[in-house]
């Protein structure tokens, strides 16, 4: 609420108008609801802005210490309500549910192993967030030798109210990434 919005309901008070109080009680309660629903939602989007760059730090390749980090936050309460996809509805292999830390860290190492493959993300949008969801498009970029590869995405990360990873549902078009990298993986074979 503006200041100028608060002196329009205060000032008829002070002027002795009577404003019936049931009206001036419920512009005082909205105002915090407003403000700590606000709040909330910038504590969910740092929470998931967090848990993306611990896996993909800024300006920097994805190492195993990044995703050993991100698989550590995995949140131990929710255990039962973990579900991660890459990508969703990508069939036996790029899904897991009910997960901990060590199943994560084990998917991303026969995956997307960045001892093997050199490759970040980056978010690339604004981070929407409804309730503990947030919303993002993102860019996966990859060098292989003399090679680069990216593909868009859309990454829907749900946290709990510590911050920790409950879901990690990333839509992309895994036939297009695979193409992409099968021609880098052609122009290193006849580099050779």
């Amino acid at each position: 609420m503006k200041k100028s919005s608060i002196i329009h309901v205060i000032f008829p008070i002070m002027m002795g108008n009577i404003i019936p109080p049931l009206f001036h009680l419920t512009c005082l309660l909205l105002l915090p609801t407003t403000s700590s629903a606000y709040m909330g939602a910038e504590i969910i989007r740092a929470h998931c802005i967090s848990a993306f760059e611990l896996a993909f730090p800024k300006q920097q390749w994805t190492t195993e210490n990044d995703l050993r980090a991100f698989a550590a936050n995995v949140s131990t309460d929710r255990k039962a309500d973990t579900y991660f996809a890459c990508p969703l509805g990508g069939g036996i292999g790029s899904e897991l549910s009910n997960f901990d830390s060590a199943d994560l860290l084990d998917w991303f190492l026969t995956a997307f192993n960045p001892n093997v493959l050199r490759y970040t993300e980056m978010i690339m949008s604004e981070v929407s967030v409804v309730n503990n969801v947030c919303s993002m498009d993102k860019l996966f970029f990859a060098s292989i030798g003399n090679c680069h590869v990216h593909a868009m995405s859309r990454l829907m990360i749900e946290v709990d109210e510590d911050g920790k990873l409950v879901q990690w549902l990333d839509h992309f078009d895994q036939e297009d990434l695979n193409q992409k990298m099968g021609v880098c993986n052609l122009q290193l074979g006849d580099e050779l």
